[in-house]
């Protein structure tokens, strides 16, 4: 369990070598950026289709926007999927608010709202 403050990245395989889930429980702000960049390279590389669980996500920042929005092209042109499959309001929010939400070829849009 994380205390206020900290962020937990974890990552599970579903399918081996076909499906796996990142999950984010806290804060995605620039304290940890290199931890989610090291976390989504991992995944990527571990699976073909990495769907992110941010339902525990309370705050983000632009900086985890931007990685978020990179890592998504980078699966696209690696021939992989990269979804997010259950977004905190906090998340949506912070899309929004730094116009991600109308850009088209970033990120997908989220499949669950919590």
């Amino acid at each position: 369990r994380s205390e206020k403050g900290e962020n937990m990245l974890t990552f599970k395989v579903e399918q081996p070598g076909a499906v796996g889930v990142l999950s984010a429980e806290g804060e995605l702000t620039i304290r940890h950026a290199g931890e989610m960049r090291t976390a989504l390279l991992n995944s990527l590389e571990s699976v073909g289709h990495v769907r992110l669980n941010f339902e525990k996500v309370t705050e983000v920042d632009l900086s985890c926007l931007q990685l978020l929005c990179s890592a998504y092209l980078t699966s696209r042109m690696a021939h992989k999927q990269l979804t997010l499959f259950v977004c905190s309001e906090p998340f949506k929010q912070a899309v929004r608010d730094a116009g991600y939400f109308y850009a088209k070829g970033c990120f997908p849009e989220c499949e669950k709202t919590v």
